[in-house]
């Protein structure tokens, strides 16, 4: 290896910034602005539900009661910056994370492990959003200076509690790497990261004469069977679909049963969606765009999936449902297959129309379900309007999947 004459510091700070340009620049401005105002409203909606019953307690106790219950929030939110900056990062170093051979460049160490952890922690600024909501909910009840020190301390807590839970990621990787005498730590983890992936045999590839959905559907088994991480992603609305019909054996009143199996089934849906977005995600970008497929044959492969995973879930809903009448398990399975359908659909829509980006299209899945939530909260069955608006506005988006390109 050459020797390191200087510090690659300022090489990997340009690069950081570099990153973040071309991240903004590869969403078009009009997503840049649905973003935007998804953001803002789902501020405004945390403003109007905490705006209320903080005024409420900084009346009762004072501004310095407030104060406490904004700090409480920021903790929740670092809280989770943390285990989501952790998770992400051990995820990566198992893997071996994107970029060049970083092994087979002069770099300093110490400088890549931080520029990794950089990587894992750039999700973090979405949490934000709910700091932004809170933050406005307490002007005019908190001393205006206060703010801009609660502000300043979310950043800075922030900060720590993704650099933190980076740390804690990296030393479980770490544990679980054979030592290598003479290598620094990421180096050892990077090491057997990256061979991880050659390792892997299949058999070799059958030609059969099939319809281009059928095709895709295949593809799609073979992918989540053969890859781990898929395999992960399809066992999560699995595993809630099971516990929604396990919920219908807990003791209590049927209504209790009834709203803890719904509200599981819907967490079904939701990773029922991330799965088809993943699914989209792993066609390879121009394997897929010079083969003789169109969009809607594209989104009909994974909508026979959306379809096919309602149908499973009310099937088993109704042999498992148990204290409805046949009036009220009619209408529990027509409204858990429809939101199984429309939440899978914008999976589908989001994963297409995004494509290749998993990430930006797992992020507006995300954004989407808790803006309808919160909305079902707020107002019964606004939600459900949100949600379907959601899905009519991302399939606009459809005709212009032949314009995407891959960055």
């Amino acid at each position: 290896m050459p020797a390191l004459v200087t510090s690659r510091t300022p090489a990997f700070q340009g690069l950081e910034r570099a990153l973040i340009r071309r991240r903004l620049m590869q969403l078009d401005p009009r997503l840049r602005v649905e973003l935007g105002l998804l953001a803002l409203l789902t501020a405004a909606v945390l403003f109007w539900q905490v705006r209320v019953p903080l005024d409420g307690l900084a009346r009762s106790r004072g501004p310095f009661a407030a104060i406490g219950v904004v700090a409480v929030a920021w903790l929740i939110l670092a809280a989770l910056g943390s285990v989501l900056a952790g998770g992400y990062h051990a995820r990566r170093l198992r893997a071996g994370p994107h970029g060049p051979e970083w092994l087979s460049l002069p770099l300093e160490s110490s400088r890549l492990e931080r520029h990794l952890a950089w990587e894992s922690c750039s999700r973090l600024p979405w949490l934000a959003v709910p700091a932004l909501g809170v933050l406005a909910a307490a002007i005019g009840l908190v001393p205006a200076w206060w703010l801009a020190l609660l502000a300043a301390a979310f950043v800075g807590l922030l900060r720590v509690a993704g650099g933190l839970g980076c740390a804690v990621g990296y030393r479980v990787v770490l544990a679980a790497t054979e030592p290598r005498a003479r290598l620094h730590p990421i180096e050892r983890v990077l090491a057997v990261a990256a061979p991880r992936v050659a390792r892997r045999r299949v058999s070799g590839a059958r030609w059969r004469s099939a319809p281009p959905w059928v095709a895709l559907l295949a593809k799609d088994l073979l992918v989540t069977f053969r890859v781990a991480a898929m395999r992960r992603t399809a066992a999560v609305p699995i595993a809630f679909g099971v516990a929604s019909l396990l919920a219908w054996q807990l003791p209590g009143e049927p209504a209790f049963r009834h709203f803890v199996a719904f509200a599981l089934s819907l967490l079904a849906a939701a990773g029922l969606a991330e799965w088809l977005i993943v699914l989209a995600g792993s066609d390879p970008f121009a394997a897929l765009r010079v083969l003789p497929v169109g969009v809607m044959t594209v989104w009909g492969a994974r909508a026979i999936w959306a379809v096919v995973g309602a149908l499973g879930l009310v099937a088993t809903q109704a042999i498992a449902a148990r204290g409805l009448s046949a009036h009220a398990l009619q209408l529990f399975l027509a409204w858990s297959g429809a939101a199984t359908v429309a939440i899978g659909v914008l999976g589908i829509n989001y994963g297409v129309t995004l494509f290749p980006r998993v990430d930006v299209a797992s992020r507006m899945l995300g954004l989407s379900l808790v803006l309808a939530m919160v909305a079902s909260i707020m107002l019964p069955l606004s939600g459900w309007i949100i949600l379907l608006t959601a899905v009519l506005h991302s399939a606009r988006r459809l005709p212009r999947w032949a314009w995407l390109e891959e960055t």
